[in-house]
């Protein structure tokens, strides 16, 4: 079986297709910190849904608290429950780890497969070269995304945000802004979302109402129509049978309106 793999050089593979993956997840960690970083430059409403809930739980906390005790504490459970594609920062930066580790464990077995079979250990060894040029790889990629400073500079980012950016107000200070006469206060931003979505509620069961009510007024008249055409068929139909009567023999007027008359009292 090892022999098999060695053949169609397929620790190879493995070796260079975690090399590419270790590096490509470091890239995108650094993508990841640099795109919540540039999200708190902003101090109006945030874009990023991190920031958003960071904010709305800032808030919440004020709100029960009155302040938040451990600001840096509350930044950090943020972070650690932040997920990107399934997996959270830590993660990330563990995964290039993980990589690097399975491409120099395919290096040491093809090294050590090689120098069974008389190679040697550094000379024409291409699973050593790939193996060192993997961890060359590595190392850049960690070096270049700088994940460490990227996390701090964000924490401190972040921390300055809350506390200092007055971005984030607190509900204690909207509720005395929003008593005084001039002043228009600050909504959460779920709370906002939370009115918009209930005036559209209250809309759509406006219009919802406006058209039973026409509805309704269309039955009525087409009823009111209705009983209309058939009173106006009734009277028609009474002329013709009085006119009917009228061309008749008196006699035999008298003999019809007899019958008439037996039928209706029997």
């Amino acid at each position: 079986m090892l022999q098999f793999i060695m053949d169609r050089n397929l620790l190879l593979y493995v070796l260079a297709a975690a090399c590419v993956v270790g590096v490509a997840s470091q890239m995108i960690l650094k993508q990841i910190y640099d795109k919540l970083i540039r999200d708190t430059k902003n101090t109006g409403e945030p874009d990023g849904r991190f920031l958003q809930q960071l904010r709305q739980r800032f808030q919440y906390c004020t709100h029960l608290n009155e302040k938040v005790g451990d600001v840096h504490a509350l930044i950090q459970k943020s972070m650690m429950e932040y997920r990107f594609w399934g997996m959270g920062l830590h993660r990330w930066k563990r995964f290039g780890v993980d990589c690097l580790a399975i491409s120099l464990l395919c290096a040491f077995a093809g090294t050590m497969f090689a120098v069974q079979n008389g190679g040697s250990f550094f000379a024409g060894n291409i699973y050593f070269v790939m193996g060192a040029l993997c961890a060359v790889l590595t190392a850049l990629a960690y070096g270049i995304s700088d994940t460490g400073y990227r996390r701090e500079c964000l924490e401190v980012r972040l921390t300055d945000y809350l506390e200092n950016s007055g971005a984030v107000r607190d509900y204690s200070q909207q509720e005395e802004e929003a008593e005084l006469p001039g002043t228009t206060p600050i909504v959460p931003v779920e709370a906002g979302r939370k009115a918009k979505r209930r005036a559209r509620a209250e809309n759509t069961a406006v219009l919802q109402t406006r058209a039973q009510k026409d509805k309704d007024a269309l039955k009525e008249n087409l009823a009111r129509v209705k009983a209309g055409v058939q009173e106006t068929a009734a009277e028609r139909e009474r002329e013709k049978n009085l006119e009917f009567l009228r061309q008749m023999d008196p006699k035999e007027q008298e003999r019809i309106l007899k019958e008439v008359l037996k039928e209706v009292l029997s």
